[in-house]
């Protein structure tokens, strides 16, 4: 049966009423990892994106982009001591994240079942610490298989600026990339995207029986999302314009008014989302029962 995306946000929102405090500090607690990396990355200005993209905007406005440069700042971030720091930070965030992630989602289950939980429910799942690592991975991996066909063609297109020599030749090869820029895009992000719906809910499939193994939430995630992909697509879709008025209004703060509006309504969009998505994963496990039990005496609706 086909709910439509506002279904699930009704659910969501019912489910936070008068939990907001509790669910928002769960959030932080999950987030803050991050935070603290990407607090201390701007502060020391240790960013290799943001660093490479100065590098970028200097050389263009020049007229020239040459290896050297490139070769030579890439060189100096890897001495500084503050780029180890932070990507030991990144570490940190990445290792931790993904059982905080799981002890979330398990309270927005609960949630939506009607039980109340303390905020220390964020940490109910630190004892399945390295299957929750090895599913991120599972995960993250599959998505890559998926996204090769892209990066090969990425690869590809990239080579003739790599072996250009003479600054003639490296302009005409970045006019060639250029033009399979948006075609090697699609090549990836169709994909990827597809792939990422396919096993998006095998985070709530640990978090509610952590018992489950690796490979069986990647399975059942697969199972659950077939023919669904395009409903969880548009219920994602759905929070694009809440996402987009967040950025306008923290464009319109300045300073540290931005900065805490940004960290709030970010936490409290990734909340109203992951609360969704929650409210379809228990919709299509409920339909999923059903199907197999057709003669079982219906159960009590769980997302009243």
């Amino acid at each position: 049966m086909f709910y439509p995306s506002g279904y699930y946000r009704r659910k969501a929102l019912a489910a936070l009423k008068g939990h907001w405090q509790t669910a928002l500090l769960i959030a932080l607690i999950v987030n803050l990892p991050t935070l603290m990396m990407q607090g201390f990355s701007a502060f020391t200005g240790n960013d290799p994106v943001t660093r490479l993209q100065a590098v970028i905007v200097t050389a263009s406005r020049d007229g020239l982009m040459t290896q050297e440069l490139l070769a030579d700042e890439i060189r100096k971030l890897m001495e500084s001591t503050a780029f180890w720091t932070v990507r030991g930070l990144e570490l940190v965030a990445w290792l931790v994240t993904p059982c905080l992630s799981l002890g979330m989602y398990k309270w927005l289950l609960d949630r939506l079942h009607g039980q109340e939980q303390p905020v220390g429910a964020v940490f109910c799942r630190m004892r399945i610490f390295f299957r929750a690592i090895g599913l991120q991975l599972m995960v993250i991996l599959k998505v890559l298989f998926w996204m090769l066909p892209g990066i090969a063609a990425a690869v590809i297109t990239m080579l003739p600026l790599f072996r250009a020599s003479g600054t003639q030749e490296q302009l005409a090869a970045m006019q060639g990339s250029y033009g399979m820029t948006l075609p090697v895009i699609l090549l990836m992000a169709v994909p990827g995207a597809m792939a990422a719906l396919r096993y998006a809910l095998a985070d709530y499939i640990m978090a509610e029986k952590p018992e489950s193994r690796i490979m069986h939430c990647v399975r059942h995630s697969r199972e659950l999302m077939r023919d669904q992909k395009k409903n969880l697509f548009f219920l994602l879709f759905s929070f694009l314009l809440w996402y987009l008025l967040e950025l306008l209004i923290s464009s319109l703060l300045s300073g540290v008014f931005s900065l805490v509006f940004q960290m709030l309504a970010g936490l409290a969009l990734s909340l109203y989302m992951s609360c969704s998505v929650a409210a379809f994963y228990l919709r299509l496990t409920e339909c999923e029962e059903k199907h197999e039990n057709p003669n079982a005496e219906p159960a009590p609706e769980e997302l009243n």
